[in-house]
């Protein structure tokens, strides 16, 4: 199956790196980094977008750019079959723009998001206590749906991917 846009930057692992270096490059007076850039990628819209500077991945979101100087190699493969498989293009200020095609996802799926927001804050060690990061978490998945709906099919899913499936 060839590879995607959402398979090459936004599942597993590949999510986490581009969430975490995304929300640690903000620009500076951010009122919460972790949220706003957790926020945009979920209300974004997705788009294959080449810069000199690297990946923009959303529509009206040309500051997030992940460079490529940090994408895997498999990423990077990604792109360069991209430029030789696709035909619709435009090139506008030194960025290639792709087409939409039929079929892609516009929209990142939330509780991948969530997920990879929680596991990054779970697995950080700036606070020693487990209890602290898990209280970071709630505050931050709080904050978050305070903006953005967020079934709750999504949150049960998302509570059994960190936690474990629910004990009845």
């Amino acid at each position: 199956m060839e590879p995607t846009l959402v398979s090459a930057f936004f599942t597993g692992d590949s999510l986490s790196r581009l969430l975490t270096y995304l929300c640690n490059t903000r620009a500076p007076g951010a009122w919460d980094p972790i949220t706003a850039t957790v926020l945009e990628m979920l209300s974004g819209r997705l788009q294959l977008c080449l810069s000199p500077a690297g990946l923009v991945p959303f529509r009206a979101r040309p500051s997030m750019v992940y460079p490529f100087h940090m994408m895997s190699q498999e990423q990077k493969e990604f792109l360069r079959g991209a430029l030789e498989r696709r035909e619709a293009y435009c090139v506008c200020n030194d960025a290639v723009l792709f087409y939409h095609r039929q079929g892609e996802p516009e929209h990142l799926d939330t509780v991948s998001v969530l997920g990879a927001m929680c596991r990054s804050v779970l697995a950080s060690r700036v606070h020693e206590d487990h209890r602290v990061r898990v209280g970071v978490c709630n505050i931050l998945l709080q904050r978050v749906q305070s903006s953005v709906v967020i079934s709750k099919a999504a949150q049960q899913e998302l509570n059994a991917l960190l936690f474990g499936p629910a004990r009845k």
